[in-house]
């Protein structure tokens, strides 16, 4: 199917998905970009902007008439929950995905929310890729892949007093995916599933006494008001990805392929660990040079103690199925190889 024939039809979808916003112009030949973060979120501008920018010359070079624009701010959709529908139903073209908003849907992305296993964004990025490369993610048949990134490890924040993570034990913690909630449990924590907006109502309500977070998107939807302690161990991250919708992909040509996708991929994965990392390391010294925050850093031992304990939470994750474990065994020595090569 054309893109434009194809686009027709998700203009009259967008009224039925999300009435509540209003039509939506877009010109024909145009990819539709989908973004429940605003143009000022970290991942907005640092990935997916980079992304567009690149992929745009490309197509120029070409002598391409298709156009990409960007929809910031959920004006295709706002829920982070929905976003994968939006695409796969065509509302947007490419979409900003959490896997871990879309449970079920591609369950070996799991991995990347267990606790210990990455210690970088950069890690979890091209581990993920190159996963995917090997056939070894699934939950991709009816979208297309343009890249996978992912955010720096999470850090516990709380606005409750906290010095080592067995005082989590009896209180209401933020979570995204399950496998967190499984290594909660083993504190006695009480995990409980939201998004970033709605975390946000509950920290302020008390509701939550702490979440689990990554650091960008602490400052993103501005959460550091909400808490006074914060916790830094590597607790698991979240998946990104950019998905773009099948027929939108089939009705590109080679060239057009070529240039959204050999600006995608791998590429994706390596520029976003780095400005990741770099945004974990900058709002760190932000927070302490701020001085409202107890920063809790444990001890090389310390560390390792609760990194042997997070192990049986590996292994339970591993052994759910084969798919799991071989997705685990791979990113093992994935990751094996990385670090050993600095």
């Amino acid at each position: 199917m054309k893109i434009l024939s194809r686009l027709a039809i998700s203009f009259l979808m967008v009224g039925f998905l999300v009435p509540a916003l209003g039509p939506v112009t877009v010109t024909a030949g145009e990819i539709k970009v989908g973004s429940f973060v605003s143009a000022k979120g970290f991942g907005s501008r640092f990935v997916i902007m980079p992304w567009m920018d690149r992929a745009r010359k490309d197509l120029a070079k070409i002598g391409s008439k298709t156009t990409i624009k960007a929809y910031w701010g959920g004006s295709l959709g706002k829920s982070p929950f929905q976003q994968y529908d939006l695409v796969k139903g065509g509302v947007a073209d490419v979409a900003w995905i959490m896997a871990g908003y879309t449970p079920g849907q591609f369950p070996e992305l799991e991995i990347v929310e267990i606790p210990f296993l990455f210690r970088t964004a950069n890690e979890a990025a091209v581990v993920t890729w190159k996963l995917y490369e090997k056939g070894l993610l699934s939950g991709f048949q009816d979208t297309h892949l343009v890249g996978m990134f992912a955010g720096a490890p999470a850090g516990v924040f709380s606005r409750d007093p906290i010095s080592k993570l067995e005082d989590l034990k009896n209180r209401k913690v933020r979570i995204v995916g399950a496998t967190q909630g499984d290594w909660l449990r083993t504190f006695g924590a009480v995990p409980e599933r939201a998004s970033s907006r709605k975390m946000n109502e509950k920290l302020n309500r008390g509701t939550f006494s702490a979440v689990l977070q990554g650091w960008s998107g602490m400052k993103t939807f501005k959460t550091f008001g909400l808490v006074n302690h914060t916790v830094d161990v590597p607790v698991g991250t979240l998946g990104f990805m950019l998905l773009m919708n099948k027929n939108t992909w089939n009705g590109l040509s080679a060239g057009e392929k070529k240039a959204v996708q050999e600006n995608g991929g791998i590429h994706i994965a390596r520029d976003s660990g780095k400005a990741y990392a770099k945004a974990a390391k900058d709002i760190r010294v932000m927070i302490k040079k701020q001085g409202k925050h107890k920063m809790v850093t444990f001890s090389q031992a310390q560390l390792s103690a609760y990194e042997k304990a997070a192990k049986p939470i590996h292994e339970k994750w591993a052994s759910k199925n084969a798919a799991n474990r071989k997705a685990y065994d791979a990113t093992m020595a994935i990751l094996k190889e990385m670090r050993a090569g600095g």
